[in-house]
């Protein structure tokens, strides 16, 4: 056979080993910027209102290719020490034995494991939560926000929304002890912004 006409034959498994292992692209590192990294709370109080509190000053970096579809892998730390509801009195509480111990467990950690493409720069992330020295899988919805340019390069944010029971993670006063002072369940609304370094080459 002549090399014009293996050339069809050869060219065909290419393309078919191109399209089963498309191109992607290498992630970025994103380091959170913790000026503009905060995670709030809610938790209804005394079965009335909902509260909301903050930790401020994120930590931490995300994985991510800046592809719509590819999905960024997140290691977020929250310093307990950084709990901030507008009330110190009500700060140093949460600080305390009772809620988070910060003396024991300084610090709230996300570190994702896998997620699924819901639409462009959309997903439904999974992950393991270490809360009050609990570690427990939790699932995140989650969207990039956006991709800019400051000052000093590249940014990229993301918000990711879920909701747990922390007494799932032995935080139990109010639930049961006094009775229904604070609500089991808390909504947490995690917005992250970070600074982004190409991948090396």
């Amino acid at each position: 056979m002549t090399l014009s006409r293996r050339l069809p034959l050869l060219v065909v498994p290419c393309l078919a080993s191109l399209a089963a292992h498309p191109w992607r692209a290498e992630p970025a590192t994103i380091t959170l910027d913790p000026v503009h990294s905060v995670a709030l709370f809610r938790i209804q109080h005394l079965e009335a209102g909902l509260f909301w509190g903050r930790f401020n000053a994120l930590e931490g970096t995300v994985r991510w290719t800046l592809e719509p579809k590819d999905a960024p892998v997140f290691d977020v730390t929250a310093k307990v020490a950084n709990a901030d509801t507008g009330s110190e009195k009500l700060d140093g509480n949460l600080q305390g034995p009772n809620f988070f111990n910060a003396k024991e467990f300084p610090t709230i950690t996300f570190k994702s494991k896998d997620a699924t493409t819901v639409a462009d720069r959309h997903w439904t992330v999974r992950g393991d939560l270490t809360l009050h020295g609990v570690t427990k899988p939790v699932e995140a919805d989650c969207v990039a926000t956006g991709i800019g340019d400051g000052p000093a390069g590249k940014k990229a944010g993301f918000e990711c929304t879920l909701t747990i029971k922390r007494s799932e993670w032995g935080m139990k006063w109010g639930v049961e002890k006094p009775a229904k002072a604070l609500g089991d369940e808390v909504k947490l609304v995690i917005a992250l912004e970070g600074d982004v370094a190409a991948p090396k080459e």
